[in-house]
């Protein structure tokens, strides 16, 4: 009884609104013919030749109540089992089924307008609604201005069943209508699923639905909307094409679907096997096999000496040694190749040749760090990709590790191309290979920041001579500074270099898992 109040007077304070908005604006009364043969008014304006209907007008002689919340902007209204809500100025509307709760966004070619107040709704767009939710026929005659309401079991949906038949090349929808359909757009999607949507066309949705299937069709989904009907087909994978057309001998809608020949499928799956195969190929040619570990410096070229005399290029051997040992130990699947495994001058040009000629998918070049000025306090270990430098320490860094060319015979003319602007070229030619460079640069660097008490610095960037052109991903390792007391002391020791190779080794091995489960799942580079 509150309830019935509430409305009533929901309505009585409407009405009010109304008239105070019939009173400020223009517009033009619709006659309302009721199925119960009683006649009533309905309020409209029009806007943009679109004919507005007043939703309060239209609703209070069908006994339907309303709601009208001033803070949001919106109107609910009650149609059959459905809750259907406008809002102001906006084209959606939500109609939530009361019994499943389930709700529904719908939009409208115009927005719902208010005016001092009261709703209007475009009549387009309200006539179909009612029709669809209430089960009740209700047409608009837009030139006499006349709204007429059928009685209930006059009215009959526009579309009453789906026949499909298996043909020779594919099937045969047949949409059962009662009258000629409007303006139909049919749309095969590549994931096999065919909409086809019919303008101004009812049905009974559930026994659209309960469709068998048959031939190509799987599922039949059928979805009312206010302005719409929507047909959806689960097909099967060999359709092809979809058409529709118009049955000149009735009103039905035919949707022809056509299937893949023997000849097509044939031709399908070996495109689909050749793919297959050539996926495998890549694969395989980008496996983690091969890894080649550069011990930097060598021969004539001690690189950096320590406080304590130590030589950069003992101690780049040995880690890169014992990493090699563990490598061949514990990765049964992978070669390794040294560019040196003895005390021996290796030009720098020379090291990521021997890289590309092996097939290597992987370049670890293997360096210790100094200071100018021994002893010093600087300290850590550091991983370099090849690019540009950004800081003076790095620049410096790649300076005194280039330096070495001038051992080589001839590096004038070898290395004379590297200007500046040479060599953010060479660093572009590598960037298929970066995302793979930086991956290993990240393990490496969390694997030893886990596993040695030396300072993580980080991964960096600088302009690295060694690792020019190499085709594959690439990082230089500068395992820590001889011009650190403390820290030379741990990197000529056997247990210091132990512990190095064992930290790269824990990265090699997380890098692999996470590099051979990129190539399963397809995502390495194009380039690659």
């Amino acid at each position: 009884m509150k309830r019935t109040i509430f409305f009533i007077l929901i309505l009585f304070f409407a009405g009010n609104v109304q008239a105070a908005a019939r009173d400020n604006g223009p517009g033009a009364p619709v006659v309302f013919l009721l199925a119960s043969g009683d006649t009533a008014s309905v309020w409209s304006i029009e806007r943009d030749d679109v004919v507005y209907l007043s939703l309060t007008d239209f609703l209070k002689p069908l006994h339907l109540p309303a709601i009208v919340n001033d803070s949001t902007g919106k109107v609910e209204c009650l149609i059959a089992r459905q809750l259907v809500r406008f809002t102001e100025n906006n084209p959606f509307i939500v109609i939530t089924d009361r019994v499943t709760n389930t709700a529904t966004v719908y939009q409208m070619p115009c927005r719902a307008l208010r005016r001092n107040g009261e709703f209007f709704i475009p009549a387009f767009a309200l006539v179909p609604l009612y029709k669809s939710t209430a089960d009740q026929d209700l047409a608009f005659d837009a030139a006499r201005m006349v709204l007429k309401q059928g009685p209930p079991s006059a009215f009959q949906n526009d579309i009453t069943g789906i026949q499909i038949e298996k043909k020779l090349n594919g099937s045969l929808i047949t949409i059962l209508a009662r009258k000629k359909l409007g303006d139909v757009e049919c749309w095969l999607k590549p994931d096999g699923w065919l909409f086809v949507t019919v303008t101004a066309a009812t049905a009974d949705t559930d026994a659209l639905d309960a469709t068998k299937p048959a031939g190509a069709v799987r599922k039949v989904l059928a979805f009312q909307s206010p302005t719409s009907l929507q047909l959806t087909f689960r097909v099967t994978a060999d359709v092809v094409q979809a058409e529709a057309s118009n049955d000149p001998g009735s009103n039905n809608l035919l949707i022809s679907l056509r299937t893949r020949s023997e000849e097509e499928k044939k031709e399908m799956i070996k495109k689909q096997e050749s793919a297959r195969q050539s996926a495998d190929d890549q694969r395989d040619r980008w496996k983690l096999d091969v890894i080649v570990i550069d011990a930097g410096h060598g021969g004539k070229d001690p690189g950096a000496i320590g406080v304590a005399g130590t030589r950069e290029k003992d101690v780049a051997l040995a880690v890169a040694l014992r990493l090699g040992q563990l490598i061949e130990k514990n990765l049964k699947d992978v070669k390794v190749v040294y560019t040196r495994k003895t005390d021996e001058f290796i030009e720098l040009y020379r090291r990521t040749q021997i890289a590309n000629e092996v097939g290597g998918k992987l370049f670890i070049s293997i360096h210790c760090n100094s200071m100018a000025h021994k002893p010093s306090r600087a300290n850590g270990f550091e991983i370099y990709l090849l690019r540009p430098s950004r800081s003076e320490e790095a620049v410096a860094i790649a300076s005194r590790e280039n330096s070495v060319i001038q051992l080589e015979e001839g590096y004038e003319e070898r290395y004379r191309k590297l200007t500046e602007e040479e060599f953010i070229i060479v660093t572009m030619a590598q960037s298929a290979y970066m995302k793979y460079s930086e991956l290993f640069a990240e393990s490496a660097a969390g694997s030893m920041g886990r596993w040695l008490k030396i300072k993580n610095s980080g991964v960096k960037q600088a302009g690295f001579y060694v690792l020019v052109g190499a085709s594959m991903p690439n990082v230089l390792v500068e395992l820590g500074y001889l011009s650190n007391r403390t820290e030379e002391q741990f990197l000529r020791s056997q247990d210091g270099q132990k512990k190095l190779a064992e930290s790269l080794f824990r990265g090699v091995r997380d890098y692999k898992y996470k590099y051979e489960q990129a190539l399963k799942e397809g995502i390495t580079e194009d380039t690659q």
